[in-house]
């Protein structure tokens, strides 16, 4: 399997290099007061498309409804990392460049995010098809609470610890 992103951040790269540039010089993320809701309810909606794909396309068996819900899915959820890529796990790099033991931590939520984006997007691609096979259809089921456990584990350890890192330095 690919994977999506690298894994490697940009406080890898030594500052001098990251702002020598030329117009970039000395460009941070600013701390946005308005983030850690955004990416609640970017939360709230891909459970809520996650519920339907279940409910309206499988249970239904229209298959149809599976493909279209998971395109959805996977653009909704695509476009929620860049945004926690972008705006939130940089801005926690930046703010925790002096203490390397959370730090760490917040490398290693990035990276089993990056993990778990990967798994959803080949889920994504496989039960994106009008006409399920047999085989499809026995591990539709099995792939899709896979899923949903890792999406509820990760949505859950993101708002209890991790979101709580997030504030003005």
């Amino acid at each position: 399997m690919f994977r999506i992103f690298s894994g490697k951040s940009r406080s890898n790269t030594p500052a001098t290099a990251r702002n020598a540039s030329g117009s970039g010089q000395g460009r941070t993320i600013s701390y946005d007061p308005s983030l850690i809701n955004a990416l609640k309810s970017d939360h709230h909606e891909l459970i809520g498309i996650f519920q339907r794909i279940w409910s309206e396309g499988y249970e239904r068996q229209d298959f149809r409804k599976v493909a279209e819900l998971l395109k959805a899915f996977k653009s909704t959820f695509q476009a929620h990392l860049i945004k926690e890529n972008v705006s939130f796990y940089v801005y926690l790099e930046q703010s925790l460049d002096n203490d390397s033991h959370t730090l760490q931590i917040v490398k290693d939520f990035r990276s089993d995010m990056n993990d778990i984006a990967n798994a959803v997007v080949q889920f994504c691609k496989r039960y994106s098809r009008d006409v399920f096979t047999g085989d499809m259809l026995m591990d539709f089921k099995r792939d899709y609470e896979k899923i949903g456990e890792a999406l509820t584990r990760r949505v859950s350890l993101e708002e209890r610890e991790l979101y709580t890192l997030y504030h003005a330095s």
